[in-house]
C-alpha cells in the first residue's frame, strides 16, 4: 500500500510540474498582449477623453444660451405654479388638470363628431354642389325624395327592420342556451367555446366584402342550407300539417334557413351572457339543489332573473349590429348604381344622402327604443 501511494504522489508531482511549465509557457506568450490591449485602452481612453473636452467646450456655450433663453419661461411657469398654489384651492387645481386630460378627447369629439353630424344635418335640407362647394336651402325636398321617387330606399329600411325583428329574439335566445350548455363541465369545453366564437373573427370587414362580392359562394351556402333540410323533410308543411298557425310557421322555417347567419352573429352574445351565469353566485344554486329543485326549475328561478340584466346588452349589441350589416349601408355607398343619383334636377348625391343617413339613424334609435322598452319591463337586478 506504501508503494502504491508512493507511486501516485509521484505521478501527481509530475502533472503538477508539467501544469506549472504550461501555465508559465502561456503566460510569456500571453503577457505582450495583455500589455498591448492595455495600451490600446489606455489611448482609446485619452482619445475619447479629448473628445468629451472638446464637445464639452463647443456644447457650453449653446447649453448657457439656452439655459438664458429658457429660465424667464422657467420663472414665469414657477410665479404661475406658485400662484395657483396660493390662489386655488386643491380641488379646483384638481379639476383644472382633469380638464387638461379630458380636452383631447373633447377636441375630437368636436372635430370628428359634432361637426360632421351637423354637417350631415346642414346638408339633408340642401343642394351642395361640389363644383363650387355651395350650400343651397332647399327644405324637406331631399327627404320627399328618398320616400316617395327612390327606387330602393324605402323597401331596404322595411326589409332591414322587419329581418331585425326576425333576428334578435332568435340571436338572444339560441346565445342564451348556448351559453348554459357551454357553462357545464365536458371534455373539450375550452375547443367548443372557440369554435362558436370563431364567426365572430372570420365576419371581419375585408371578410365580408369578399363574400358579398362572390356571389357563386354565397348561393353554395344558401344552396346547400336549403337541401339539408330538404332531405330531411319539409319542415313548414310539416307545421302546417300540425295546424300551427302560419304566421308563426314562417318565422319558424325563416329561422332554421338562416341558422347559418344566426349561428354567425351569435359569438359575442354567447360570451355576454357566458360571463354573466358564471357570476351569479353558487350558493343560490347550492341552495335550490337543497331544496329540490329541478334543473328546469333552476333556469327559470334562477339562471335566466340573474342574466336578465345582460340580455338588454345583448339585445342592443344585437341590433345594432345588425343594422351595421344593413344593405342600406352599401345603398349609401354605391351612389352609381341604379337607384342612386350624383345629381337630379335640384337635388344632389351629398344632400340625399345626408337625408338617406339620418332617416336610416331615427330608425335606429326608434327600434332600440322599442326594443330596451321590451326587455327592461323583464330585467330582474339582485340587488333590489
Amino acid at each position: 500500500m506504501a508503494k502504491i501511494k508512493q507511486f501516485f504522489n509521484s505521478i501527481g508531482t509530475w502533472l503538477g510540474n508539467i501544469l506549472n511549465k504550461i501555465g508559465k509557457f502561456f503566460g510569456k506568450i500571453l503577457r505582450p498582449i495583455k500589455e498591448f490591449l492595455a495600451k490600446i485602452g489606455t489611448w482609446l481612453g485619452n482619445i475619447l477623453n479629448k473628445i468629451g473636452k472638446f464637445f464639452g467646450k463647443i456644447l457650453r456655450p449653446i447649453k448657457e444660451f439656452l439655459a438664458k433663453i429658457f429660465r424667464p419661461v422657467t420663472n414665469l411657469f414657477d410665479k404661475i405654479s406658485n400662484w395657483v398654489k396660493d390662489h386655488i384651492q386643491y380641488r379646483k387645481r384638481q379639476a383644472i388638470w382633469g380638464i387638461i386630460f379630458v380636452l383631447p378627447l373633447m377636441i375630437g369629439f368636436i372635430y370628428f363628431f359634432f361637426i360632421p353630424f351637423v354637417t350631415t344635418v346642414i346638408y339633408s335640407f340642401s343642394f351642395v354642389d361640389t363644383t363650387t362647394n355651395k350650400v343651397t336651402w332647399i327644405g324637406l325636398a331631399n327627404y320627399k325624395y328618398i320616400f316617395t321617387q327612390h327606387a330602393s330606399f324605402l323597401e331596404e329600411l322595411v326589409a332591414s327592420i322587419l329581418e331585425i325583428a326576425l333576428d334578435v329574439p332568435i340571436i338572444l335566445i339560441f346565445s342564451l342556451l348556448m351559453a348554459v350548455i357551454l357553462n357545464t363541465k365536458f371534455k373539450a369545453r375550452g375547443l367548443v367555446r372557440g369554435i362558436f366564437f370563431m364567426p365572430v373573427i372570420f365576419n371581419s370587414q375585408a371578410i365580408d366584402v369578399a363574400m358579398s362580392a362572390s356571389t357563386s359562394l354565397q348561393g353554395a351556402i344558401d344552396a346547400t342550407t336549403q337541401d339539408l333540410f330538404a332531405m330531411m323533410f319539409s319542415l313548414e308543411e310539416f307545421f302546417l300539417n300540425a295546424n300551427i298557425p302560419s304566421t308563426f310557421v314562417g318565422y319558424l322555417t325563416g329561422a332554421v334557413q338562416k341558422i347559418y347567419e344566426i349561428v354567425s352573429f351569435s359569438g359575442v352574445q354567447i360570451l355576454i351572457f357566458l360571463s354573466g351565469i358564471q357570476s351569479v353566485p353558487k350558493h343560490l344554486y347550492e341552495a335550490a339543489k337543497i331544496e329540490g329543485a329541478t334543473q328546469y326549475e333552476i333556469f327559470w328561478k334562477i339562471t335566466f332573473p340573474m342574466v336578465s340584466p345582460l340580455m338588454l346588452t345583448a339585445a342592443v349589441y344585437t341590433v345594432v349590429d345588425a343594422f351595421l350589416r344593413s344593405p342600406i349601408l352599401k345603398l349609401l355607398k354605391d351612389h352609381d348604381k341604379p337607384g342612386t343619383i350624383s345629381q337630379f334636377e335640384h337635388l344632389s348625391y351629398y344632400g340625399v344622402h345626408a337625408a338617406m343617413s339620418w332617416v336610416y339613424a331615427l330608425a335606429v334609435l326608434l327600434v332600440l327604443g322599442i326594443v330596451m322598452l321590451i326587455l327592461s319591463r323583464m330585467v330582474f337586478y339582485y340587488d333590489e
